[in-house]
């Protein structure tokens, strides 16, 4: 009995349970209906809002919008090689010629060496080819000359000797040819000890000595090539500014090409702005602009040094003469002022109209 009523009760707690969970359930889709109800006319009001506060604020007509510019100089990685020394830090003010970075250059060092040793080798080998030969060495080839014709004097003696014994009869044919055969080779060799000295009177021949001037100069060459490569194994600022970033670490090993160093150069920074296709007539390069920046009342006065005479999207010939009012020059623009050297690199900025400022004329 006692099983049966807790069997009863539990089927009965279970049925209350699962009507409150359809009851949540019932609740919260309603719920969620509602919100979304809620949420889509919130967001349509701030839409209507937003576009009432923009156009009753400034016509977008009256804006070049743009970003903020410095001149970017990377240095970059001559050889895949560990980072072994960072001279400065990341914000630092670096002036012309300062290193910044260097990269191992064991090897590049290794190289130049070898090759200063090839550019001596070359060296010696022209003075000796300019200086002739040695004293000793012509005073060896004379005594050579005169220990052949020593030889040739006794084969020759014997030869004409053999002669005479054969015309006598006491001698055989081949003992007559091989006098003659000793007696020939002799005076062979006696010419060629004859010319060895005068050669070595005359000196080495011209084109020798061109040939090792010209081995020099590329050595010489070469090695210049191999010290600039060495150079760049530190990687120093081609121009004064400020260091933007490292990105690499001490000891990291960045692969050949890539960008070690970042310096933002210049006095002061530039906008690019993309100026609209109905603005082109109204300025030009040379003509003063004034910029904003958010968050700074005041404008900032500017100089244009170059407008594109290429729309940076769809090509003018495609369009119509309505379109072509949505055309778009990239245009980079000087900041004049003095407090525009605080501005942060890429931060937004807007021309105003041409017409909020003179502009001088080329020509005029």
């Amino acid at each position: 009995m006692t099983g049966l009523y807790a069997l009863s009760l539990i089927l009965s707690l279970s049925k209350d349970a699962i009507d409150r969970k359809n009851y949540l359930t019932i609740i919260a889709k309603r719920n969620n209906s509602l919100l979304k109800k809620r949420f889509s006319q919130l967001r349509s009001s701030i839409i209507c809002l937003s576009f009432l506060f923009i156009s009753g604020c400034f016509d977008a007509k009256e804006l070049a919008l743009g970003t903020l510019e410095w001149d970017r100089i990377n240095g970059r990685a001559v050889a895949s090689e560990n980072i072994t020394h960072i001279f400065v830090k990341e914000g630092d003010y670096v002036s012309k010629g300062q290193a910044l970075l260097k990269i191992n250059d064991s090897l590049q060092l290794a190289l130049v060496h070898k090759l200063s040793a090839t550019v001596d080798q070359a060296r010696w080998q022209l003075t000796q080819y300019e200086a002739g030969y040695r004293e000793e060495d012509i005073a060896q080839a004379r005594a050579n000359l005169e220990a052949k014709t020593i030889v040739r004097k006794n084969n020759e003696t014997n030869y004409h000797r053999q002669k005479r014994l054969r015309r006598q009869g006491v001698n055989t044919q081949k003992q007559l040819d091989d006098a003659r055969e000793i007696y020939e080779a002799s005076k062979s060799e006696e010419k060629i000890a004859q010319e060895s000295l005068n050669e070595m009177n005359t000196g080495y021949r011209v084109e020798q000595i061109e040939a090792a001037k010209a081995t020099l100069a590329s050595s010489i060459a070469e090695l210049e090539y191999q010290q600039l490569q060495l150079k760049r194994y530190t990687v120093v600022a081609h121009r004064a500014g400020k260091v933007d970033s490292f990105p690499y670490k001490l000891g990291d090993k960045p692969p050949m090409n890539a960008v070690l160093t970042t310096v933002l150069a210049g006095d002061k920074p530039w906008a690019r702005v993309y100026l609209p296709e109905a603005w082109l007539g109204l300025v030009s390069q040379g003509s003063e602009a004034l910029l904003t920046v958010d968050g700074i009342s005041s404008a900032f006065k500017g100089r244009i040094r170059f407008i594109s005479s290429v729309a940076s999207f769809t090509p003018y010939y495609a369009l119509s003469e309505n379109d072509r009012s949505r055309l778009m020059f990239v245009a980079e623009i000087d900041l004049l002022e003095e407090t525009a050297k605080k501005l942060p690199l890429g931060i937004p900025v807007q021309m105003l109209h041409p017409s909020r400022i003179k502009h001088p004329r080329n020509g005029s």
